[in-house]
Formats: C-alpha cells, structure tokens, sequence
C-alpha cells in the first residue's frame, strides 16, 4: 500500500474523531470518555492493520525475488542433494565399522 495513502486515510480517521469530539462535547459531554476510548481503539487498529498490509507486501517482494532468482523452479538443487546422499550412503558402506565408542574399565578407573 502507498505510504501516502496510509497517511490520508489515517488522517481522515483522525479528523473525524476530532470533529466527533468536539460534537459529543456540545451536546454530551458526559460520553466523551467512552468516546475518546473508541477513537483511540480504532487508530490503534488502523496502525496495526497498516504495519500488517506493509509487511505483507514486503514478503511478497521478498518471495517474487526469489522465484525470479530460481525461476521458480528448485529441482536441480533437489536432485544434487538426492546424488550428493545417495553418494554418502555408498561411501558408508564401504567403511568397515571400528570399536570406537569408548567403554568404562574398572581397573584403569576409565
């Protein structure tokens, strides 16, 4: 979302509840509390819901500049992982198997 867009719309929110401010304050001034609380509650959510907008936009970028990296397309790196296991798993055959594990001795106490 444009940066000057969020700023309008956050504006306009603001103004209204400046001029339902001052309305409820001629004609109620006993519900301006509750009314400052709810135009406070929903700035907050237009911030969040902004910041969330603007974040999801960024992965978006993120993720379409990693398919254009790979053409969306990661199965050549998949297959040499693939030959690069397999070839591991050959070579761990081949290897005889060693006593390597050390065990405890109680005459050297070890």
């Amino acid at each position: 979302m444009n940066k000057t867009a969020v700023f309008i719309v956050f504006s306009v929110l603001a103004a209204l509840g400046i001029v339902g401010m001052v309305a409820l304050l001629m004609w109620r001034p006993d519900a301006t509390a509750t009314f400052t609380a709810f135009i406070v509650q929903i700035l907050g959510i237009a911030v969040v819901a902004a910041g969330t907008f603007y974040g999801f936009g960024k992965t978006n970028e993120k993720l379409e500049a990693v398919e254009r990296q790979t053409n969306g397309n990661l199965s050549r790196r998949d297959a040499e992982i693939a030959r690069l296991t397999a070839e591991n798993i050959e070579l761990a055959k081949q290897v005889p198997p060693t006593d390597s594990v050390p065990t405890y001795d109680p005459e050297h106490g070890r």
